[in-house]
């Protein structure tokens, strides 16, 4: 109990000083004072204060109390929006995206290049057990196949949830899959042929690059603001001087920079999309980890007439190794699902029944408050050590929902070559130059913050730290 309060207390004050009612530099309340106002305990108190502490919101002072501290509320300059003049290129992604993905999985020390959800919350425990349980009361096997469609419950549990996303869809025009990388490449396969050209943000997540590649086809990357993503201006110029079969885009909370496309901008894509005749795959992976206070809608929730094909998963809000994701394939469902029974006749159905329950329990949403909370809390944190260890020049995304953060560095810096240092330490980041078909980020890394903080992940930053002021 007494570890509920100090964290309700230690959150509550978090708001307080981000909603501007502690101002940089302010005295917070005294210890007894606050004891007093909040009706806990001094020891209550002692400990949400040291948390400030620890996630960097405070500072005590000796014989003067807490202040709020100056770092917590000074941001980080964003990374520059760099101008493209777009053209198709063909993929090239070397062994070096291999490498890092391989050693994420399997580095005992720190590891910050892998865009996955921390797998401690309770909702873990939660899903191992309603495995047990419905392996032994409803077990699927033994019945064959399920339908290419997917299992129907977990296609209604969808369609429900995608309300919050702005989407009215029925249950009937949702297809299961083996993750969102998997409906992503369904999407691709009922788009596309070898030789076609696909539209991509920039900087653009390298899995998605990969599959590009594996293909055969071409990408030509889009330039993206930090705070509002995919250029509308750009796209259109591109789309008038290419021919441009599709768009792939990660609409909220995007890998690597953790920014959502407004409302208004996503009219005018789906605008595009109508005057060029062409379709959107859409990658909302990330859609249910916003920070504020709501989902942000999709460009599925614009789209009248089919264009959009919505990709999504509970990879980064469940787990990975569940292998849930699903597809709104709009106007190509007919494609969608053929591809699908094509690549995989079907996908298992014990997996679907697990999400499909902890979905309907409810037990999904009450995790998802609470990982919101987690993550925002641990991105905040990640920028006040990035402040204290990182080159003064250092520059950052301010993600809006996510898992990731995006730094841009002094041009000087080979972002490689810090990947390669660290990596003796077994410390991992994901460097720049996989981002990018056109040779750019070469000075930029992308970094996790998902997992708790602990002394040695946080010294873990104080290394990168150390190295990039050392290459300075």
């Amino acid at each position: 109990m007494e570890n509920l309060l100090y964290n309700q207390l230690a959150d509550q004050l978090t708001s307080h000083i981000r909603t501007g009612v502690y101002k940089i530099g302010e005295r917070l309340p005294s210890v007894r004072a606050l004891a007093k106002r909040e009706q806990v305990s001094i020891a209550t108190v002692n400990s949400a204060y040291a948390q400030l502490e620890d996630r960097g919101w405070v500072e005590a002072r000796p014989k003067s109390g807490y202040f709020v501290r100056r770092a917590s509320q000074e941001p980080i300059e964003p990374p520059n929006a760099y101008p493209l003049k777009p053209r198709p290129r063909p993929v090239s992604t070397t062994e070096l995206a291999m490498e890092v993905q391989r050693g994420s999985a399997l580095t005992q020390g720190a590891s910050f290049c892998t865009a996955v959800p921390d797998l401690s919350f309770p909702i873990n425990g939660i899903v191992q057990r309603t495995f047990t349980r419905l392996s032994r009361t409803g077990s699927p096997f033994g019945q064959g196949y399920d339908s290419p469609e997917g299992l129907f419950a977990l296609r209604q549990q969808i369609a429900r949830r995608a309300i919050d996303a702005g989407i009215h869809i029925s249950p009937d025009a949702l297809i299961t899959t083996m993750g969102a990388q998997n409906s992503i490449a369904l999407a691709l396969r009922a788009l596309t042929v070898p030789g076609d050209t696909v539209a991509v943000e920039s900087p653009c997540y390298f899995g998605l690059l990969q599959m590009i590649e594996s293909f055969g086809l071409k990408a030509i990357e889009i330039p993206c603001d930090p705070q509002t993503g995919l250029s509308v201006d750009a796209l259109k110029l591109a789309l008038q001087q290419w021919p441009i079969k599709t768009i792939l885009s990660i609409s909220n909370f995007s890998n690597p920079l953790g920014c959502s496309i407004p409302d208004a901008n996503k009219r005018a894509i789906i605008g595009l999309l109508q005057q060029y005749d062409i379709c959107l795959i859409e990658d909302d992976i990330y859609g249910e980890l916003h920070f504020g206070e709501r989902r942000p809608k999709t460009f599925k929730a614009f789209d009248e007439d089919g264009r959009v094909l919505w990709c999504s998963s509970v990879s980064k809000t469940m787990d990975p190794q569940l292998r849930v994701g699903w597809i709104a394939p709009g106007r190509h469902y007919q494609k969608v699902v053929q591809q699908k029974y094509v690549n995989s006749i079907a996908s298992p159905t014990l997996p679907q029944s697990v999400t499909a329950d902890v979905m309907e329990q409810g037990q999904f949403d009450r995790h998802l408050r609470q990982a919101r909370l987690a993550y925002q809390q641990r991105c905040a944190h990640l920028l006040v050590l990035a402040r204290d260890y990182f080159p003064a020049e250092t520059r950052a995304s301010s993600p809006q929902g996510g898992l990731v953060v995006w730094f841009e560095m002094p041009k000087h810096i080979d972002a490689t070559a810090l990947y390669l240092h660290c990596r003796e330490a077994d410390v991992r980041l994901a460097p720049g130059e996989l981002f990018s078909v056109a040779g750019l980020y070469q000075h930029c890394f992308r970094l996790n913050f998902a997992k708790p903080w602990t002394a040695a992940r946080e010294e873990a930053i104080a290394l990168i730290g150390r190295q990039l002021k050392a290459m300075s």
